[in-house]
């Protein structure tokens, strides 16, 4: 019991990474960037290419594989989601412009990934980063659980503090609720847009290099799986709240994790949908969500 706890512990904090990321693009510049999960991927050949040709230290290797993937949301945002913004007036043709747009760079990434790796399993080298095992009161854990685990308390706290208290924080919540006012206000709205979306994709990256480590390796696919638990975390958490992104991963981590352990394993996906059309039914808006702008 306690063990699958842990489990439940380390694979929520993996998915509340890549979520916030998600949910940061999504409720401030509705933007639901389905290209995420190809940038967790990504982030993860990075680390692998860096590591199998050099000898960076693991810490470094995580800085520039959050820098890639962070490059790349950046570039997307600039040649396609911010002329789409200004090409379309009306807001829904806007957003399903993006949509298709981001589909379209997750295929083309996560084409060129599969074509330089073969198709085949691939993870940072082991000598970048030496897993190391404890037992204790029947527990097993590893020194890469433990650096998730903190690394996303720190993140997460790092990211609710900016939203809520920063300058940039305040830009980003005045935007996601009127940008139009915003940019009259003095808001830099198109880079203020870069800047968010170079967060997002480097805590895509950084959720999967950490998750490529713990698990000794990812592929291709692993994105798309990480994305369809994500979009069911934003909907139950709300759109735009960080903390309820926060809450609702650990709860979905916890409800997989049961299902693997005591139940039939098959019904793991069914899980996260399950809560959603709970939700939906419940409270459409999400659990923590009050309005529409991002908020903590």
């Amino acid at each position: 019991m306690a063990q699958q706890f842990v489990n439940a512990l380390v694979f929520g904090s993996v998915l509340t990474l890549f979520s916030l990321g998600l949910s940061l693009a999504w409720g401030t510049l509705d933007v639901l960037n389905l290209a995420h999960g190809a940038l967790f991927v990504f982030a993860g050949y990075l680390a692998y290419v860096l590591t199998k040709h050099g000898s960076l230290p693991f810490a470094l290797t995580l800085v520039v594989s959050m820098a890639g993937s962070g490059a790349v949301a950046v570039a997307l945002e600039l040649v396609a989601f911010q002329r789409i913004r200004t090409r379309f007036r009306v807001k829904r043709q806007a957003e399903l412009s993006m949509l298709v747009a981001s589909v379209g760079a997750s295929i083309v990434v996560n084409t060129w990934v599969s074509n330089k790796t073969g198709n085949q399993v691939f993870a940072p080298s082991e000598n970048a980063f030496h897993v190391h095992v404890w037992h204790a009161i029947g527990l097993r854990i590893t020194n890469i659980e433990v650096i998730i685990v903190a690394v996303t308390v720190v993140v997460a706290s790092a990211l609710d503090l900016w939203v809520r208290r920063s300058r940039h924080g305040r830009a980003v919540r005045a935007v996601a609720y009127d940008p139009t006012t915003s940019g009259l206000l003095g808001v830099n709205v198109n880079g203020l847009a870069a800047a968010t979306m170079f967060v997002s994709g480097a805590l895509a990256g950084l959720a999967g290099v950490l998750l490529a480590v713990n698990i000794s390796g990812e592929e291709v696919g692993v994105g798309q799986t990480y994305m369809l638990t994500a979009f069911a975390i934003l909907i139950v958490g709300g759109v735009g709240s960080i903390r309820g992104a926060i809450c609702a991963a650990y709860l979905i981590a916890i409800a997989e994790t049961a299902v693997i352990a005591y139940g039939p394993a098959s019904y793991r996906d069914a899980v996260a949908f399950l809560l959603i059309l709970l939700v939906l039914l419940v409270r459409p808006q999400g659990i923590f969500s009050r309005g529409r702008f991002l908020r903590a």
